[in-house]
């Protein structure tokens, strides 16, 4: 079977390996060409000029994470809490999608509460019209906390792979001391743990479909 061109996208660093780590370490592994598209450069400050992680740190966590998962690192260097929808980002993404002749992509949830997230996915939609899969990957709390809920249509067993998207989530040093003290990992793990079961399997993880090419 010809190998697919898988295209992962996330606004962060480590968007893609919380949302589907477990996935993008499934297609490395069956030696489909893997690409990790981070939209944003990796510094990160709050509102009150706190810093909360800086470029080198960032940028040695989101290329480590990459690597654990057998992936190739795309960066973009749009501002952190500033991805914007328009014809930049959506030409941006579309090189990417002719340069490496993708034909499978995995992005945020459309409704996803984080702008930055949102604004991604909106993006990689006008981008990838001609793309003939692309899925959404389940949020994670708090920007997963909308309106509107999200629909767990197709699943993937990553019982295989489940333990390469932990270490993946780890190598992001600063976002473990900024969410571990409130059971960040152990919450991942309960998800795909959870999403499993619905299945009959170790671990899984679960996807919104906007449209999806099965050849049988």
């Amino acid at each position: 079977m010809k190998a697919r061109n898988v295209l992962a996208v996330g606004a962060h660093g480590d968007d893609i390996e919380i949302g589907c780590g477990g996935v993008v370490a499934k297609h490395a592994k069956k030696g489909d060409n893997v690409y990790m598209l981070v939209m944003t450069t990796p510094e990160y400050t709050n509102y009150d000029g706190t810093v909360l992680r800086g470029r080198a740190e960032g940028e040695i966590e989101t290329v480590d994470g990459a690597k654990i998962l057998g992936a190739k690192l795309v960066q973009l260097d749009f501002d952190t809490k500033n991805v914007p929808y328009n014809g930049e980002s959506v030409e941006a993404i579309n090189k990417v999608i002719d340069d490496y002749d993708i034909d499978t992509i995995y992005t945020h949830w459309l409704h996803d509460t984080h702008q930055d997230h949102m604004r991604t996915t909106k993006s990689v939609f006008s981008a990838a019209r001609y793309v003939s899969t692309i899925l959404m990957y389940e949020p994670e709390y708090p920007a997963g906390r909308s309106y509107l809920g999200f629909r767990n249509q197709y699943y993937v067993d990553i019982s295989d792979t489940f333990e390469a998207k932990l270490e993946a989530i780890k190598k992001h040093v600063s976002q473990i001391k900024k969410y571990e003290p409130d059971g960040f990992l152990e919450a991942i793990e309960g998800r795909c743990r959870h999403r499993g079961y619905q299945i009959g399997r170790r671990y899984a993880e679960t996807f919104e479909v906007l449209r999806m090419l099965d050849d049988i």
